[in-house]
Order: C-alpha cells, then sequence, then structure tokens
C-alpha cells in the first residue's frame, strides 16, 4: 500500500512538471513575439507587464510548501523502518521541488458518553427534633399522658382499698391471718417450687457465709505481694524449725495453713468415708464416697447388698427422682446403702450434690472430662454413673455378675479400687476376688477386658505414662499388669483370663498364700494386708520406660501395709523397696499419696488419725511434719482422735482432703510443702545412690 500511494505521488509531481514545461514555453514565446518590433502598442506592452506577473505568480506556486497530509498507523510503521528512495530519473528534476501529498479525511471524532446525574440525601439523628411539632402531635401526646394519669389513679385508689381490707404491712393487720393446717403447710413445703426456691436461696446464703472458709483454703497469703509481711513471716517460721529441731518436736504446725471440717450429721452420722477424689474442672469440689450405716451394716453379706439395699434398688428404678442438689431428703433415703457426697470448699456444712444407690460405694471418682458425671464402685460388684443434671439415682449401671470361672462376667465380690483411664473414655476396676476388668464408660453392660491375678486384691493404682496397674494383695505381694508391649522386657507371665495383658510379680509378699506362691521364698515387702498403692504424676518431660515403669524419681511407687511401715519402690531398676520407714506409733497406715506438684513429697494417714508429710530430698530418716506428725481429727496426746482412712492432694498440690470416720477435712498446706526447688529432685535421687539403694539412674 505504501508503494501505491509514492507511485501516485510520482504521477502527480510528472503531471506538474508537465504543466509548468508547458506554461514556460508558451511565455518563451509570447516574449520571443512580443520582442520582434520596436513599435509595440500599448496593448502589447500590457501583454508583456501581464506576462511578467504570471510568472511571479507561477514562481511563488513553485517556491510555497505543500501542506502536510495526515498519514495511517501503516504508513508511520513504513515510514520509520525504511523509505524505497525514488527513481533517479525522476528525482534530478525535482531535486528543489517540494512533493505535495494529497490529505486523507480525518475520522469523524467519537461523541462522549451522555453524563449522568446521581442525587443522594443526608441526614443526621438528633435527639430532639429541629422541626416544630404539628398540633396534631402535641394533641396526641397530651391525650397520652392524660390516659396514663387516669391509670395511675386507679392503681394507687386499688391498693388503697387493698391496704385498708388487710392492713398495714408494717403494722398490725386489721383482720388477722388465717394460719395454715397441718397438711397445708405439708404439701406447701414438699411442693415443687417451694422446694427450687428454698434450695437454691439457701445454698446461695451459705455461699456467701462461706466465702471466709473459701478465701482461707484457695487464697495463699504470700501472694498478697506485702515484701515486709513476708520476711516477717519468713524469720518466725524459720524461728519456730530452729526452736523445734532444738526440742526435739514436732512442728507440723508450721506446715497447715488452715484446716476446715466438711460434715453433714443428717446425711454422714454413722457412715465411714471409704474415698475421696478431686474434680479435675472444678477446682473447689470434692466428691466423697460413703459406707452403709452402722445400724444397717451388721446384717452386711460379703458380696451382696444388705437387706435395707433391696428396697433401695427397687427405688433406683423409680422416675420421680428428687434433684441432687437439694438438701431434703425422700423417705429412706437417709437409710440407703449407698451414698455419695459433692462438696464445695465453700460450704462445709451442706453438700452441693446427693447420690444414693442400693449398695455401700466402696470408691467414687470424677470423670476427667465430663464434669456432670461422677462413678463408682459398690460393694455388690456393680460400677454405676450418675450425673448431676438427672438426680440423685444412678443413669447408668453394669449388670450383675454372670456365670462362674474364666466365663465370669463382671464383678461377684466388693470392688476395692477403681481409676479412670484412657483419658475418660476407659476404666479398671479390682475386686477382692483377685479380678481385674477393664471397662468403657460408654457400654457397662460388659467388660471389655479381664484377668485374675491370682489372689486378693487390696488395692490398685494406674502408671499413667505407661497404662502399667500396680496391685496389692491382702498377702503383702505387689504386682504388676503390664500391656503387651511392655511384657516381652520385663518377663511377664501371660495372663490365663480373656486379656491381652500380662501379669509380673514384683515382690510375693511374707503372707503369700496363693498356688504361684506355694513353694517360694518369703518377699521383702510387707508383711500383712497392703492397704494402698500410689503412682507419681508423670513428668512433662517424659521418660524412658523400663519393666512397665519410667526410670528416675517419676516410675517410683509407695505401698502401705497393716505392718506399720511406708514403702518405697522403684519397678523399673528392681523387685525389691528402696526404702522402709516405720511408723513411730505402731499403727496401721491407712493410705499414702504423691505430692502432684513436688517430686520428693508425699504424705501418709495414720489409723491414729495422724497425716504424716516427707520430703525424699531432706531427709529419709525423718518426716518433714516431725516424729509425731500431723492431728487432723481430734486432739493432739487425746484417745479421741479418728483414724484416717483416705487422703488425696489436690491437683496444685495446696490442700490435702483427708478422710476420718463420717468426717471430712481439707487442709491448705504452706509453701515449703507445695512449692518444689529446682534441684529437689536431684537431691532425693543423689539420696539413694550415695547410701547404694541405687546402683544406677
Amino acid at each position: 500500500m505504501a508503494d501505491e500511494a509514492r507511485a501516485k505521488r510520482a504521477a502527480a509531481l510528472e503531471e506538474k512538471k508537465r504543466r509548468l514545461e508547458a506554461l514556460k514555453a508558451r511565455r518563451s514565446t509570447r516574449a520571443t513575439a512580443g520582442g520582434g518590433g520596436e513599435s509595440a502598442d500599448q496593448p502589447g506592452a500590457g501583454a508583456s507587464s501581464g506576462g511578467g506577473n504570471l510568472d511571479e505568480y507561477i514562481d511563488g506556486l513553485l517556491k510555497s510548501k505543500a501542506p502536510d497530509a495526515p498519514k495511517t498507523a501503516e504508513e508511520e510503521a513504513a515510514a520509520v523502518t525504511a523509505e524505497t528512495p525514488a527513481p533517479a530519473a525522476a528525482a534530478a528534476p525535482a531535486a528543489t521541488e517540494s512533493v505535495q501529498v494529497i490529505a486523507e479525511p480525518a475520522p469523524a471524532p467519537v461523541a462522549p458518553p451522555a453524563r449522568q446525574v446521581e442525587t443522594f440525601t443526608c441526614g443526621t439523628q438528633t435527639l430532639n427534633d429541629d422541626f416544630p411539632r404539628s398540633a396534631e402531635e402535641d394533641e396526641e401526646e397530651e391525650r397520652k399522658k392524660k390516659e396514663e394519669g387516669e391509670k395511675r389513679k386507679k392503681e394507687e385508689e386499688e391498693e388503697k382499698k387493698d391496704d385498708g381490707e388487710g392492713g398495714d404491712l408494717l403494722g398490725a393487720p386489721s383482720s388477722p391471718v388465717k394460719p395454715l393446717s397441718t397438711d397445708e403447710v405439708e404439701s406447701t413445703v414438699h411442693s415443687v417450687p417451694f422446694s427450687k426456691f428454698l434450695n437454691s436461696a439457701s445454698k446461695r446464703m451459705e455461699r456467701l457465709l462461706g466465702a471466709p472458709v473459701l478465701a482461707d483454703l484457695l487464697v495463699d497469703a504470700d501472694y498478697a505481694g506485702e515484701t515486709d509481711a513476708e520476711a516477717e513471716e519468713a524469720g518466725e517460721r524459720d524461728r519456730r524449725v530452729r526452736e523445734a529441731k532444738e526440742r526435739g518436736g514436732a512442728r507440723g504446725s508450721d506446715l497447715v495453713r488452715a484446716s476446715v471440717t466438711f460434715e453433714c450429721a443428717r446425711w454422714t452420722s454413722g457412715r465411714d468415708c471409704t474415698d475421696v477424689d478431686w474434680s479435675p474442672v472444678h477446682r473447689e469440689l470434692m466428691l466423697a464416697s460413703y459406707h452403709a450405716p452402722h445400724m444397717s451394716a451388721e446384717g452386711d453379706s460379703g458380696g451382696a447388698a444388705p437387706g435395707g439395699g433391696a428396697g433401695a434398688a427397687v427405688r433406683g428404678i423409680s422416675p420421680d427422682d428428687t434433684p441432687s442438689s437439694s438438701l431434703v431428703p425422700r423417705s429412706g433415703e437417709l437409710q440407703s446403702d449407698g451414698l455419695a457426697l459433692v462438696w464445695s470448699l465453700a460450704m462445709p456444712t451442706r453438700p452441693e450434690h446427693i447420690f444414693t444407690c442400693g449398695s455401700p460405694v466402696l470408691a467414687g471418682r470424677f470423670h476427667p472430662t465430663e464434669h456432670h458425671l461422677v462413678v463408682g464402685g459398690c460393694q455388690s460388684g456393680q460400677v454405676v454413673v450418675w450425673d448431676i443434671r438427672a438426680g440423685r439415682l444412678p443413669v447408668q449401671r453394669s449388670s450383675m455378675a454372670m456365670g462362674s470361672g474364666s466365663e465370669l462376667k463382671g464383678h461377684a465380690h466388693p470392688i476395692c479400687s477403681m481409676e479412670v483411664v484412657e483419658g475418660g473414655s476407659g476404666l479398671v476396676t479390682s475386686a477382692t476376688d483377685g479380678r481385674i476388668n477393664f471397662w468403657s464408660l460408654a457400654n457397662l453392660r460388659d467388660p471389655a477386658e479381664s484377668l485374675n491375678i491370682g489372689g486378693p486384691i487390696s488395692c490398685l493404682s494406674v502408671a499413667p505414662e505407661s497404662g502399667t496397674l500396680a496391685c496389692g494383695d491382702e498377702g503383702g505381694g505387689l504386682h504388676a499388669v503390664l500391656t503387651s508391649a511392655d511384657a516381652s522386657s520385663a518377663g511377664a507371665s501371660s495372663s490365663s483370663s480373656s486379656s491381652r495383658r500380662t501379669i509380673r510379680r514384683i515382690d510375693p509378699g511374707s503372707l503369700d498364700s496363693s498356688e504361684e506362691g506355694k513353694g517360694e521364698s518369703p518377699g521383702t515387702g510387707h508383711f500383712g494386708v497392703i492397704t494402698s498403692v500410689a503412682t507419681k504424676v508423670p513428668p512433662r518431660s517424659g521418660g524412658h520406660i523400663s519393666r512397665g515403669f519410667l526410670r528416675g524419681s517419676s516410675g517410683m511407687v509407695l505401698t502401705t501395709g497393716v505392718d506399720w511401715t511406708t514403702r518405697v519402690w522403684a519397678p523399673a531398676y528392681k523387685d525389691t523397696p528402696l526404702l522402709t520407714l516405720l511408723s513411730h506409733s505402731y499403727d496401721y497406715m491407712c493410705d499414702a499419696q504423691w505430692s502432684p506438684v513436688h517430686p520428693s513429697v508425699f504424705a501418709t494417714a495414720s489409723s491414729d488419725g495422724t497425716l504424716g508429710l516427707w520430703n525424699l530430698s531432706a531427709s529419709l530418716d525423718e518426716p518433714l511434719s516431725g516424729t509425731e506428725g500431723i492431728v487432723v481429727d481430734g486432739a493432739p496426746d487425746s484417745s479421741s482422735a479418728r483414724g484416717l482412712n483416705k487422703i488425696r492432694w489436690s491437683h496444685d498440690g495446696r490442700r490435702i482432703a483427708a478422710a476420718a470416720a463420717d468426717r471430712l477435712h481439707v487442709l491448705s498446706m504452706s509453701d515449703e510443702v507445695s512449692r518444689p526447688k529446682v534441684d529437689d529432685e536431684a537431691k532425693m535421687m543423689s539420696n539413694f545412690t550415695s547410701r547404694g539403694m541405687l546402683d544406677e539412674l
């Protein structure tokens, strides 16, 4: 297309040149003809003059520059790259001439878009109207005010009329109040609305009245931030400690900040507390399980519920149940064989929730994840579950034992110990006939696993880091029930029951009467019944497991017995006790528990009613609480002191719940017991190795 444009321009240029040559030829001809005679006429002269003007006009046209025509995009691109030169013959005569380009018409301009006009309104909300009110609105407002005034007058007149009929509330009534009859009082008191109101109002009042008690047990005075007071208290404590060491007396009172007794004579009188547990969710709640009252316990038989239990079992299926938070008993509930109470630290004189069943409750636990569920193990061999939202009676229970021998399902003998495992989805129970059952809380009809250790079990505990069970029997023997993963390294014998777990005998005991114990030499363990077994809370950093237990201090086990001793074991290292501690009062040792926060501190409970505290990092010979211990129930040096049945540390290690007969005591401990030092664990292990009790760590 560019070539065609150039060709057109060249043709137009040639045509102009031809015309110019013709004009020049005619001009020269006229000039020659005009100059032929000397006496030319005036018109000839005018022609000559006109010819000169024409020549000047033509020369001006040739010298003027032609206008530039607009170029297209293709022409501009071709001009940038390269332009082909014109032929030499045509370019020679046009060397001094301008090239005229024919202009093409430009495209029509695009019309601009139509303009759109948008309008909007802005407003501001104010409290008062800026515009005057209309007359109609004023009339409507006046009418409403008038109606309200008339209505108020009518109400005042009615109130005056009622006051005139019934008398002044603050003064003497105009007519005597009619007293309710006995039947009306009975129906009103036992009505559901009145019971709910009385229960709710009384609980609120008792919580307010118990606020100082709750503060004494939960609030630590050392967190007040008063440096002078802390220094003064520390100096006073050190002075008392020095005086106690000089006179060789006990200093157990220095370790206890406060002590509160929880008792409700209406429900707990005559019942022995069998187990204690702390809520993992609400730190102010405790669970206590109770045996049957003494007056009905005389006719108890070993494996079944007593005579009164049958009636309670029948009432257990009644749909009309009393709320667990109510303190008012129904007919016959005070004589119910089984009882479990949930106590609040703010209410020492009444329980928060009350649960009953048809058999004495020997073990009780809070559900670790479902805080509204409570699990109990009964003397009848049944496992029951209570729900605080569903009343006092169990919402779920296991079936009665069926079959015999290896086909036996459930427990046919009393449940002596119970622990919640597998994060709350599982449950392990042990009975006095030596049978251990593993349950799923989702289905309590039949146990998932069962095994028998071959001797009567008296207590049980679970090592949480490996799931190993530590069991004590009535002959003084100590057993470990291992999972299949730990059985091969521990050299355990396989179980004959329907279970994948294996049993390892740590110590046969000195009074072993089982078939496996015949012919064996007496062990170095307890002489008589083992009353408790306690394992430690696993460390956060983990550790190496050997023979089913952690190596180091976290794998140590405590046992107590009726032989007046408390023994410390390290099953990961050897099968003999590391340390044997003898009671200074020569009384039965009923329970022992490791502190959940202090690696070297544990507490012991004695049948003489004293609580002992030991710190193995400080001494392996003398208790932290002194030789006489801490008297929990009763006056010191008094025969009225009650023996301690069970003890349990709170999850933060600041409080100890101790059960003595039908009373529950809570002791708030000092910082020396509840706050560990960095090197306490290392010092304890160093004490064991320095005495040759442990060869390696």
